[in-house]
């Protein structure tokens, strides 16, 4: 049964808006450790501007759930205060990173914990549809999370090199 028909409407767009809100938080984090790695800033430049761009894909989903409820059914269950919990841990990192208690290698860390977080990798699973601009957004936005990933790695791996 659809949004509507359920009345699930509110909850998932609810969802979407702490989602929206941790990759704010994340990009905040990326932003602060270029400031404070410069040496590194275009790589946490060019993750913190793609995580700047899954916020307005973000916003553009909710529109899209707004606009065309009926083509939307509810996924699996979400929990917002896991959500808010990872949120508070993100701004705590943030607090640590400006205090000069992280290194780069636990920035690193830090990272890929958030990139390969349970919430990040479940962007698909929200909701169910066929709405084919939703899904080119959602799958961006996956795609986008296995990349930094991936070049969070090799910059682990360099800095054990």
């Amino acid at each position: 049964m659809d949004l509507l028909s359920t009345g699930d409407l509110k909850g998932i767009l609810d969802v979407l808006s702490f989602m929206e809100e941790m990759e704010k938080t994340i990009a905040e984090f990326y932003r602060v450790c270029g400031e404070l790695w410069t040496e590194r800033r275009e790589f946490w430049s060019v993750i913190e501007e793609d995580e700047r761009q899954h916020v307005q894909h973000l916003g553009t989903m909710k529109e899209i759930v707004s606009r065309k409820p009926q083509r939307f059914e509810k996924g699996r269950p979400f929990n917002i205060m896991a959500v808010q919990t990872v949120i508070t841990g993100i701004q705590n990192n943030i607090a640590k990173a400006k205090a000069g208690e992280l290194k780069m290698s636990g920035a690193l860390f830090i990272a890929r914990d958030n990139e390969q977080s349970f919430l990040e990798s479940k962007y698909n699973e929200v909701v169910k549809t066929e709405d084919i601009e939703y899904l080119t957004l959602v799958n961006t936005i996956v795609r986008d999370t296995v990349n930094h990933k991936a070049a969070i790695d090799r910059e682990i791996g360099n800095i054990r090199n």
